[in-house]
């Protein structure tokens, strides 16, 4: 019921009264609204109502990923609304990364009456179907609700709409919608419910027949490595409950990604480190009979590469309502279920033959930890060594949120099991919106949160700062080490002339001169003992957003990071 004055009248366009309405019936508790005339009828109803929050963004490629942000860390759907015109196209690197994020945004968008569309009147592009590629379902409303059908129509749209979104395997969707004017038009609110129907998914169970023909394919002393990539941070408990029973079979290693949430004590989640401590002699004592895999896509070329080199006899993946997803060429079975529902119900039983596959997997974890320890304590001045000053640094059960390229392999090198979450928008990879899903995450998040960057991502992503949503509990940490410095260590670009102009892209932007801009406290340093000593102030209690420089040698971080590698192999 609505009790608020605030929301005694609405907008008196039909169509947004529904949407918003059936919004709000069906669990969306927070949108995100770019400024327009189009969409002022949607801007009007959500806005003067109490039953959702708003977010004022100007930005709309910001905006699209600072709601990525919000439903990232709650796991809920986000509603997105935007004019017409480009305004909505600069929703697409969000929308993609959602999609292959499993992330559930509800994309509103006003456009031009249908009969305006291709006859040069502004702000007026086909909108119908532009992100079909990258989202889960698309639908067109009238123009006008003119009688019972059409009102039928609306509801029903919706309603199909967002339990699509937020079904099976989650997702973005696309809502358009078309807005003839006047825009502003005010009435008195109806406080009448619309009718909502929700897509009914039973629990997922498998029955013993498929178990049992599923365990017919293990031969008589399988290996089996269970392989986890990025995961929603929302589901983090259940597999925890589900991966500590595995932990106790000794033929099954569970190695997962500190970015999948997964972090016990006996899975393994630096597997570069491990891998490379792995002799060419003793390569198929590590290769899995059985592969067992679930997640996005994985950040480790090497994991990758050594299971294509070394192939499972069995590829199984899990997901409910995923592609076939054949990462490594060796895909056997899809099972349409949720992973950790799989995993709890195939190792409810014994059945499981002893091995020291798992022990054999954990002396390797042991001696890549010594070996990155004993390299570390002498470590040079380098991108590697302030991630690792910042890793030990960061405040116990935060939330940890990682720009994409150096940031998320740097910290896949270090222990994190520490902190609450860690996130990164490894849907696409993109390095174009981190700072703003960052800061969409810290805004709704009850712990504090820190961010990772690279520098031309930050700088890329610059818009980030210009919201009033920005958490006091937000921390951004920038590596200027001078653009791009993964191309200098990985093989093809560092190699060629183009390296620093056209790969590199060396910046020479302030950083704090930007801190000023958004009137954000500023800190930095340029060395080991510089960083060591103003983390603390930089982790203590402020009442805005801080953000801090760290700058390292541009030519020597390739250099050691390949010093790193070879110590572990050696």
């Amino acid at each position: 019921m609505f009790t608020n004055s605030k929301i005694m009248t609405t907008t008196d366009k039909k169509t947004v009264q529904i949407i918003v309405n059936i919004c709000v019936q069906k669990g969306i508790k927070r949108v995100v609204v770019s400024p327009g005339s189009r969409n002022a009828p949607l801007s009007i109803a959500f806005n003067r109502d109490e039953r959702i929050e708003s977010y004022v963004i100007v930005d709309e490629r910001s905006a699209a990923f600072f709601a990525l942000g919000l439903s990232q860390k709650s796991g809920e759907p986000v509603a997105l609304v935007c004019t017409s015109g480009t305004a909505l196209l600069n929703y697409a690197p969000a929308v993609a990364e959602a999609f292959y994020q499993r992330i559930p945004l509800v994309i509103l968008s006003a456009d031009r009456p249908t009969e305006w569309i291709e006859q040069d009147d502004s702000q007026a592009i086909n909108q119908q179907q532009v992100f079909a590629n990258f989202t889960k379902h698309n639908c067109q409303l009238p123009v006008d609700i003119t009688c019972d059908d059409e009102a039928w129509h609306v509801n029903r749209s919706v309603n199909e709409a967002i339990n699509a979104a937020v079904s099976g395997r989650k997702g973005p969707v696309h809502i358009n919608i078309p807005l003839r004017e006047p825009l502003y038009g005010i009435t008195e609110i109806n406080s009448t419910p619309e009718r909502v129907f929700n897509q009914i998914e039973p629990e997922s169970q498998l029955n013993a027949a498929v178990i049992d023909e599923l365990k017919s394919r293990l031969p008589k002393n399988p290996k089996i490595m269970i392989l986890g990539a990025f995961l929603p941070a929302d589901i983090k408990d259940k597999f925890t409950s589900a991966i500590q029973k595995i932990e106790k079979i000794s033929n099954v290693v569970v190695i997962a990604e500190p970015i999948s949430n997964i972090q016990t004590n006996l899975t393994i989640n630096n597997i570069d480190r491990v891998l490379n401590v792995i002799l060419p002699e003793e390569t198929d004592d590590f290769r899995p009979d059985v592969l067992i895999s679930f997640g996005g896509s994985l950040v480790s070329k090497q994991i990758k590469t050594f299971l294509k080199n070394n192939p499972p006899a069995e590829h199984w993946y899990i997901g409910k309502g995923e592609n076939h997803i054949d990462t490594f060429r060796r895909l056997t079975a899809l099972i349409q279920l949720e992973p950790s529902a799989f995993l709890e119900q195939f190792f409810d039983s014994n059945g499981f033959a002893a091995s020291d596959f798992s022990t054999n997997w954990q002396k390797k974890e042991q001696i890549s930890a010594q070996k990155h320890a004993h390299f570390m304590a002498t470590a040079p001045w380098s991108d590697l060594k302030a991630f690792e000053i910042i890793n030990n640094h960061l405040p116990i059960n935060s939330d940890l949120q990682l720009g994409n390229s150096s940031a998320v392999r740097y910290a896949h090198l270090f222990e994190q099991k520490k902190l609450n979450s860690i996130q990164c928008n490894r849907g696409t990879s993109g390095i174009d919106g981190s700072t703003s899903t960052a800061v969409g995450a810290a805004a709704i998040s009850t712990v504090p949160t820190t961010f990772l960057s690279g520098d031309i991502s930050f700088f890329y992503d610059s818009n980030a700062l210009w919201n009033k949503y920005l958490s006091a509990d937000l921390r951004i940490i920038v590596m200027k080490n001078g653009g791009g410095s993964l191309f200098r260590f990985i093989p093809g670009p560092s190699g060629v002339e183009e390296l620093e102009e056209f790969f590199e892209a060396k910046q020479e932007l302030d950083i704090e001169k930007m801190a000023a801009l958004y009137d954000l406290p500023f800190y930095s340093a340029g060395n080991e003992s510089e960083l060591a000593s103003i983390l603390p102030q930089v982790f203590a209690p402020h009442t805005k957003a801080v953000i801090l420089e760290v700058t390292t040698p541009r030519l020597e971080n390739d250099k050691v990071l390949k010093d790193y590698f070879k110590a572990m192999r050696s």
